[in-house]
């Protein structure tokens, strides 16, 4: 048995790998998809993400405080990126952000991405944490991911034109 969990979800969006990715390797945009019940408040990174390369966050997760210092274990350009935590409320996390290229008409119509968020993570507080993931943090991670999910594809869609 493993020692974390896995959440997964995935969502098309209309953009080539290459800019999705590129969105993503800027923990800055952080602010553009962050759900109301995430309040960033600041941000430290470099830019593009490279491998060993940390960021830090600052924000509020339902009103409290949280440091996230976060680190690429991964970045491999149109296709994934792996951030793990250095310090972060979970005893283990890494957020694997995978690209497939998809083309929705094999007579070469839209061309977009399926971005896949995929997470393995493990609460702290033992039986207490193991309680919490099987309740109260998987509908966290639906509802956050949800949300990101549809503001990103909001933000990718925003200024397209739809073509027939």
């Amino acid at each position: 048995m493993a020692d974390f969990s896995l959440f997964e979800r995935s969502v098309r969006l209309e953009a080539s790998p290459a800019e999705v990715y590129a969105f993503h390797e800027d923990p800055r945009n952080i602010t553009k998809i962050s759900p109301p019940s995430l309040k960033v408040e600041r941000v430290e990174c470099k830019v593009p993400a490279c491998v060993g390369d940390e960021f830090l966050l600052r924000i509020r997760q339902f009103g409290l405080p949280l440091e996230w210092i976060g680190f690429w274990e991964e970045a491999v350009p149109n296709e994934r990126l792996v951030d793990g935590a250095k310090k972060s409320p979970f005893r283990h996390w890494r957020h694997h952000h995978l690209f497939q290229a998809d083309v929705a008409d094999i007579n070469g119509g839209i061309h977009g991405t399926i971005m896949t968020d995929r997470v393995e993570y493990a609460l702290p507080f033992g039986v207490i944490g193991l309680l919490l993931d099987l309740t109260v943090m998987r509908v966290i991670f639906s509802l956050m991911f949800i949300a990101r999910h549809r503001v990103t594809k909001k933000f990718f869609t925003k200024g397209k034109t739809s073509g027939v």
